[in-house]
């Protein structure tokens, strides 16, 4: 017990440390000399805001379409895969885990070279960040599809009347809700902080966040970056604070 707390409050300051860090960096006028070099200012903030907030709300469209299509597609897929014993089932849910396994950077050469029309559309963005997060939401649904006790709760609906419509909307909709929601929240969170296929497939005259902090790293001052980053942070805390509370859902249904 004692170690395991120990190594939580190792995790917390890797984790905090940093971001700590970043705020300070944000809020000195000057951290050549040091931290607060010169005072403290938010204005780094306030132009951090204004040059990112374009970016923030491209990868916010971009992070729900990505989320919505997971949805679409994993959703039918993963109850598929965990439904049927079939050789087929097997195969293609084995196929949609192999991004897993492949660098973004192949990922988005191999788009490009097979797909290249859809980039200027940014239609090309939105399919790179479906194949790197569908493996997430079949994680998340497929064992909640499979497991034994809905399968019975949808055997005692079909044998008490229950239409295969009503059956889905009654029964399997609200026992996958906690999962329905983690697999929507990771794909968004996934496809909002997606660095890689970003950089390479979409067009650069529209940038996403993680390109623009990116380019600022690179060519901005660092209190201006910092103060970017900052605000990159804040604009993903509530989907984290729904990951932490779902977390502790399945831990209260896992004890009851």
């Amino acid at each position: 017990m004692i170690a395991s707390r120990s190594w939580l409050w190792v995790m917390l300051a890797v984790v905090l440390i940093p971001m700590l860090a970043t705020v300070v960096v944000a809020t000195s006028v000057s951290f050549t000399g040091g931290p607060f070099t010169g005072g403290v200012t938010l204005d780094w903030l306030a132009l951090g805001l204004e040059l990112l907030a374009p970016t923030l709300l491209r990868s916010a469209w971009v992070g729900l379409v990505v989320a919505g299509a997971n949805l679409l597609v994993g959703g039918p897929l993963a109850w598929w895969a965990s439904r049927s014993a079939s050789r087929v089932a097997r195969a293609v849910s084995y196929l949609a885990t192999v991004p897993l396994a492949v660098p973004g950077i192949a990922i988005s050469v191999a788009l490009i070279g097979t797909y290249a029309e859809l980039r200027p559309s940014g239609l090309l963005l939105i399919v790179g960040h479906i194949v790197f997060t569908l493996p997430f939401t079949l994680a998340a649904l497929t064992p909640v599809l499979a497991s034994e006790r809905l399968a019975e709760c949808e055997q005692v609906a079909l044998t008490l009347g229950a239409s295969r419509v009503r059956q889905v909307l009654t029964i399997t909709v609200p026992w996958c809700t906690v999962a329905v929601v983690q697999a929507v929240a990771m794909s968004y969170a996934l496809s909002y902080g997606e660095f890689n296929i970003s950089f390479f497939v979409n067009a650069p005259a529209s940038p996403t966040a993680p390109f623009a902090l990116f380019d600022a790293y690179q060519t901005r001052r660092l209190e201006l970056a910092s103060a970017m980053s900052v605000w990159f942070i804040v604009s993903l805390l509530p989907v984290f604070a729904v990951l932490v509370a779902l977390r502790a859902r399945m831990h209260e249904r896992s004890l009851t």
